[in-house]
Order: C-alpha cells, then structure tokens, then sequence
C-alpha cells in the first residue's frame, strides 16, 4: 500500500490497539508498539510503508517523539525518582559499564578493529 492516508491511518489504528492492549496486559505499551511496528512493516506483512510518506516522514516522526517525551514526562514521578535514586544510580553505571565493555569486545572480536577504535565503539554505543 503507497497510499500516505492509508499508511497513517493502518499506523495510528494498529497503535492504538496495541495501547489499549498493553494497558490491558499491564505491559509497558512500547513493547507491544514495537512488535506492532514490525509486524506490519514493509519487511514483515508489508500492510504499513513509511516510504510511502514522502518527505513528511521526517516531520511525522519529529512530531512524534515529540509527543512520546511530553507523554513520558506527564508520568513521571519526581518523589518516586527520588525514593529510588541509589537503585537507579546503580542501574545506570552498571549498565553503562557493561554496554562499553561489551560493545568494545564486540567490535574487537568480530569487527577485527583496534582496540582504541573498539573502545571508542563501545564508549559510544
């Protein structure tokens, strides 16, 4: 389908079910939004194409992220953070420890790369 129309209404229909049904399983709706995206994708089931959006891809897409970190935003509890700071300063490092290491591994066993190249690789990612 390379209709634009079609392509946004198919996306916003399927999206909205996806939210309600990830309400609806107490799932974090990015999950089920995700694999929605995929399955209807070009390289899946091809009921969905971006391409079909033209040059306004770009601006739909803009919009919204927009509209994901305003909604994001909206639910966030500063007192929770709070609550939970030395959790969440924990899972940071750790994660960002581990993510570079792995990354710079990888680029260096697979990828064949120096290992300043590698490192810069898995600082990055």
């Amino acid at each position: 389908m390379n209709n634009p129309a079609l392509t946004l209404a198919f996306a916003m229909a399927f999206g909205m079910i996806a939210q309600v049904l990830a309400r609806h399983l107490r799932i974090p709706g990015i999950v089920l939004l995700l694999g929605t995206g995929l399955l209807l994708g070009p390289d899946a089931l091809g009921i969905v194409y971006p391409s079909s959006l033209g040059d306004a891809l770009p601006f739909i897409v803009g919009f919204a992220v927009a509209v994901i970190l305003f909604e994001g935003g909206m639910n966030l509890r500063i007192n929770r953070i709070r609550r939970e700071g030395k959790t969440i300063r924990q899972l940071i490092t750790t994660g960002a420890l581990v993510t570079a290491l792995g990354g710079t591994v990888t680029a260096k066993i697979f990828l064949g790369w120096d290992w300043r190249i590698s490192l810069l690789f898995g600082v990055i990612v």
